[in-house]
């Protein structure tokens, strides 16, 4: 047969299809021998061509499927067993469009309209028409006995793809969407229903003619189990068009982005192991938009959390799954994941940004020794290494709030101002006999065991507390460790004392990050609380500075 008009056999399409063939014809050359003896046995061969096949949508009445030749060549094979061999199939410059209607409804499922396809749709079995008896099971030994059925023997030498071209567009969101993916094409060699024979794969494309698909590795559709090692590498994809789903969803615009995929697929024995790079370069948000579907999550809070100092966001999402489970959605799981993300940055955002840098160390907070504001080497080195996650992650502002022990920071601030006194006897002392050194302070001071009762004894006498005196009335002269318990019992420690405490804190904590951290002054912020509110961390220290963050 040569140019056999397939619309012309319209009328015998079922009433219930949506599409019309406008154009399509039928080139046929085969040979067919066939015996009936006890079984229908034969063989065949030949080779066919459909060309400018053109089929429309009648619901939309738009373009649905098109191309310009389909040729199936080298067929042969016999009818008992049943063997087909193919030497190639070859699909050149074809177009499919598929939409998405205002409902939420893909053009695909509006194919069939009978009450056969709608059930289908609706993933329930249509009414029967009367009502059968059921078929009686085998019994277990006769289904052991039964012999398996002979499997069709299937092989493809190679399925060409060439310059094919599908079409997108979404209408169901605020926005329409639409995107097209160009010069889809590729070779697919190999394919064979034999368990453990793999085809080889490598198909390419092009979305939106700048964005290169390129898919590679072995697979096996024919065999008892499905069987896939693919790669799939997508990259250089403008994010800024996808503004109506980042609106509907997520409540922003997209200004600028770019997003590359690399993924790695593998099904054995219905077990799927997947890896799923993804690398968002320069991801942006725009303005705000009034979405009832946006997620009420910090999306905002999660893109800070994730970008780098280069506007780099890296994500390694593995999945794993059956794919015998008819609960296992590998577009779910990869979904579930991302939600997860953004959760965690509404509920743990320092969790989610120590975990890319602390090592598994709990950077959350730093301690304090009682009553003092002075951070030691280990708490100096976590405050380091914060201020380098920071570094990394420059959308990000630190909060810090700072917390005091009632009873143990009271007695430690006492001892810490008492200290602080005697330092500032030693300083004054040491410029009144010119003694002191260009730069020194009284912090910097260091109280010598043999000067302690010195100095202590000049703090003693400028108290003003009443003090034990002699008969005659002048000050009485006592040891230093009473002088010492007189001027902590008389040195009152309240609200405002400890208050002062935690801004002290607070400061020390600041000036580390800018000093040594180098982290510009306007991205830290003190936040305000009770000071007196306990940890959430069973174990940790009343007496601490805890670290929260924020969006830029």
């Amino acid at each position: 047969m040569k140019d056999l008009p397939i619309p012309d056999f319209s009328p015998y399409f079922p009433d219930d299809l949506n599409i019309y063939l406008a154009d399509g014809n039928l080139d046929l050359a085969a040979t067919l021998d066939v015996t009936k003896g006890e079984q229908l046995t034969g063989s065949f061969a030949g080779n066919m061509g459909l060309r400018n096949l053109y089929a429309l949508d009648t619901v939309d009445t738009d373009d649905l499927l098109k191309w310009e030749s389909l040729q199936v060549e080298e067929v042969r094979g016999t009818l008992k067993p049943l063997v087909v061999n193919i030497g190639g199939i070859s699909l050149n410059r074809f177009l499919a469009r598929l939409v998405v209607d205002r409902e939420g409804t893909i053009n695909l499922k509006k194919i069939r309209s009978g009450p056969a396809a709608q059930a289908a749709v609706a993933n329930v079995q249509p009414a029967p028409a009367t009502v059968r008896a059921a078929p009686a099971l085998p019994s277990p030994a006769a289904a052991l006995q039964k012999p398996e059925a002979a499997r069709p023997e299937i092989r493809i030498d190679t399925v060409t793809l060439q310059e094919g071209t599908v079409s997108f567009l979404d209408q169901h969101t605020p926005q329409q969407f639409g995107t097209t993916m160009y010069n889809l094409g590729g070779r697919i060699s190999g394919l064979s229903s034999e368990d453990f024979r793999y085809a080889d794969v490598d198909l390419r494309g092009d979305l939106d003619k700048h964005s290169p698909l390129q898919i590679t590795g072995k697979i096996n559709p024919l065999s008892r189990e499905l069987f896939a090692d693919l790669k799939v590498r997508f990259t250089d994809i403008e994010l800024s068009p996808v503004t109506p789903y980042a609106g509907t969803y997520l409540g922003y615009e997209i200004d600028k982005g770019k997003l590359f995929l690399d993924l790695t697929y593998k099904i054995e024995k219905k077990a799927l192991n997947a890896q799923n790079k993804v690398f968002i370069d320069q991801f942006t948000f725009g303005k705000g938009v009034d979405s009832g579907k946006a997620t009420k999550l910090p999306v905002r809070l999660a893109v800070a959390l994730l970008k780098d100092r280069h506007g780099e966001i890296h994500l390694d999402l593995p999945v794993t799954g059956r794919t015998d489970d008819p609960e296992f959605s590998i577009f779910g799981v990869v979904l579930t994941v991302l939600k997860n993300l953004l959760v965690k940055a509404a509920t743990a955002p320092f969790a989610l940004l120590q975990s890319a840098f602390s090592g598994g160390e709990d950077l959350s907070s730093v301690n304090f020794a009682y009553g003092s504001s002075q951070l030691s080497v280990e708490e100096r080195t976590k405050v380091a290494k914060l201020a380098g996650a920071l570094e990394q992650r420059p959308g990000v502002k630190l909060e810090m709030t700072a917390y005091v022990d009632r009873e143990k920071d009271a007695e430690g601030y006492r001892n810490e101002l008492l200290a602080r006194k005697m330092k500032g006897e030693k300083f004054a002392a040491l410029v009144k006999e010119r003694k002191n050194v260009p730069g020194e302070t009284p912090e910097k001071m260091e109280i010598l065991p043999a000067e302690h009762d010195l100095y202590l004894k000049a703090v003693y006498v400028k108290e003003k507390f009443p003090k034990p005196r002699n008969t005659f009335g002048f000050v009485k002269d006592i040891p230093a460790p009473e002088m010492k318990k007189l001027i902590l019992a008389n040195t009152l420690i309240g609200d405002p004392q400890l208050q002062a405490l935690s801004r002290e804190r607070i400061a020390a904590v600041r000036t580390l990050l800018i000093s040594e951290g180098k982290l510009p002054p306007e991205r830290i912020f003190e936040k305000g609380g009770d000071m007196l509110h306990p940890p959430e961390k069973k174990g940790q220290p009343l007496s601490r500075v805890e670290f929260g963050v924020n969006a830029q």
